[in-house]
């Protein structure tokens, strides 16, 4: 298994020093083979390095060591490309994690909902690092659903630290944007980007349609969608129309005209749900 784990690490060796890249492999596979919080005390001891004596160079990987991470992101989303059959839809997923990180070292770290600890009524704050997600929506022959495969990941540091650190502060939309820019460069083809209501946004719609890419995600029954302005004829004096009649998607629901079609979904636990799309 250490073989065919090393042969698939090893499109990944141009991108590190070679003492650099020593390390990493340590890291990598002790990662795989460990088992609980994947810590480097414990990555070290599941590969017998416990008492080691140099064991600082391991943490050094990712405190000090300078290597280009978007690099070593584009060569797993072209491996993970070749694994997707040709019948089906190049699909991706984007989403925010929270990473609980706590210290006056961590300088990036914000206050955020905490999702995992938050319910409907109940709302949980915690400190921790953002990072904004994009995966990728491949079929495995073993699993009745498909899987989400994270391939790309970007920090988005709080407000605050970006103002102490005199830089732009930009949201989550924005690191989203420039990660559909950089994925429709690597890919230059159409894609499908699948998001939680928190990615409804226009800006990021016309980013999409703008890279030709398509985005399906979640509104709100009360969403202020609006038509296009009509153009008129008689010219009038003042400003000019930017949006048309408000659109109600109450009334489209019930609209008998409306293209809608029934599909099954398949929801958690095996459950399938009949819905109109």
């Amino acid at each position: 298994m250490t073989v065919e784990i090393l042969a698939v690490l090893a499109m990944f060796s141009s991108e590190f020093s070679i003492p650099t890249w020593k390390n990493i492999q340590v890291l990598l596979i002790g990662a795989i083979l460990c088992r609980g919080p994947r810590r480097i005390s414990s990555i070290l001891r599941v590969m017998g390095l416990a008492s080691i004596c140099n064991f600082s160079k391991y943490h050094r990987v990712l405190s000090r060591a300078k290597w280009n991470g978007l690099s070593p992101a584009k060569i797993l989303f072209g491996l993970l490309i070749k694994l997707l059959p040709e019948s089906w839809p190049i699909l991706f997923a984007v989403d925010e994690t929270l990473e609980r990180r706590r210290g006056k070292k961590t300088k990036a770290k914000g206050v955020y909902r905490d999702a995992v600890k938050s319910s409907q009524s109940n709302v949980v704050k915690s400190f921790g690092l953002k990072w904004e997600c994009m995966m990728l929506i491949v079929p495995l022959p073993w699993c009745n659903r498909p899987w989400a495969l994270p391939f790309l990941t970007l920090l988005a540091p709080s407000k605050k630290s970006n103002e102490k650190a005199n830089r732009r502060h930009k949201t989550s939309l924005d690191w989203t944007r420039q990660m559909v820019k950089l994925i429709s460069r690597w890919l230059r083809r159409s894609w499908i980007l699948v998001g939680d209501g928190a990615y409804a946004c226009m800006d990021l719609a016309a980013a999409c349609i703008k890279q030709n890419v398509t985005l399906i995600s979640r509104l709100r029954l009360d969403a202020q969608l609006f038509q296009f302005p009509v153009i008129e004829e008689n010219k009038k004096r003042g400003r000019k129309r930017i949006k048309g009649k408000r659109i109600y998607l109450k009334n489209l629901l019930a609209d008998q005209t409306q293209p809608w079609q029934t599909g099954i979904v398949n929801w958690y636990g095996g459950e399938k749900k009949q819905s109109s799309i």
